[in-house]
């Protein structure tokens, strides 16, 4: 009996294994404490360590940005290179590294609402207003990654209407959705506690103030001047607006979970 385990396994060896792998699969990694062999992975994102390198991102996203800016008013050739870097840098541009940058930082809001939310549910307390946050935040992520608020400007451009004013009746529309639901969630902002309500506040204060305030001025800087410095200044600081106020953000939510000594483990089953 033991001859005919001996040449199965010989077999096997020579089909599949290496000698040394397979002693220590039959020999020693029996001996070994299963919490030894499947040690669970664990993420530690430190909050502050988080907020600054993604300021760091953000500086450095800027810095290729104003360097696009310098390539688009001095590239009086249409060098390939400068056109390239132009479309993969410039803020004005859609579809390129800092788009997928904020892609990602609304992403990972959209996580961090998520398990707020999972969190608040499990310990059967109220948890709607993270639900609709996650939503909203899922939303915006889907919107910056597709575009989706170009197909608005292109429908309300086609009313003739609103022809030659489609992008201000969007951010009108925008504008009048944010007020109801800053109404909406005034009781659950009031609910939580004071220093992740300020934050939480300060964060919404800067994104809504470049997403909003700085993009009609820099609408009105183009329709009055065209492509001009004041504009490519106005959204610069538009975009770098919209990205901080994610960081704070970010940062907010990681520290909320973070007082809650809250742990997240994934386990893969059949």
């Amino acid at each position: 009996m033991l001859d005919s385990i001996d040449h199965v396994l010989l077999r096997l060896q020579d089909l599949f294994f290496d000698k040394n792998i397979f002693f220590f699969i039959l020999t020693i990694a029996p001996t070994i404490p299963t919490n030894l062999l499947f040690t669970p992975m664990k993420f530690i994102i430190p909050a502050k360590k988080l907020f600054k390198a993604l300021l760091v991102a953000i500086a450095v996203l800027l810095l290729l940005n104003i360097f696009s800016i310098y390539l688009n008013i001095n590239d009086k050739g249409n060098n390939p290179l400068h056109s390239f870097i132009i479309r993969l840098f410039d803020f004005n541009q859609e579809a390129n590294v800092p788009t997928f940058f904020s892609s990602l930082l609304l992403l990972a809001s959209s996580l961090l609402l998520l398990l707020i939310t999972f969190y608040k549910k499990t310990r059967n307390r109220r948890y709607a207003g993270w639900l609709g946050l996650t939503l909203l935040f899922f939303f915006f992520t889907l919107d910056e990654a597709a575009s989706i608020h170009e197909f608005f400007f292109t429908f309300f451009e086609g009313k003739p209407t609103l022809s030659g004013y489609p992008l201000y009746f969007s951010l009108c529309i925008f504008a009048i959705v944010l007020f109801l639901l800053g109404q909406i969630y005034v009781p659950f902002f009031k609910s939580l506690n004071r220093k992740l309500m300020n934050l939480m506040l300060i964060s919404a204060i800067i994104y809504i103030s470049g997403a909003l305030g700085l993009e009609i001025l820099s609408i009105e800087t183009l329709d009055t001047n065209g492509v001009s410095f004041g504009y490519r200044l106005l959204y610069t600081a538009e975009e770098t607006m919209e990205m901080i106020g994610l960081a704070v953000f970010i940062y907010t939510l990681n520290w909320y979970l973070s007082t809650k000594r809250l742990k997240v483990s994934i386990s893969l089953t059949e």
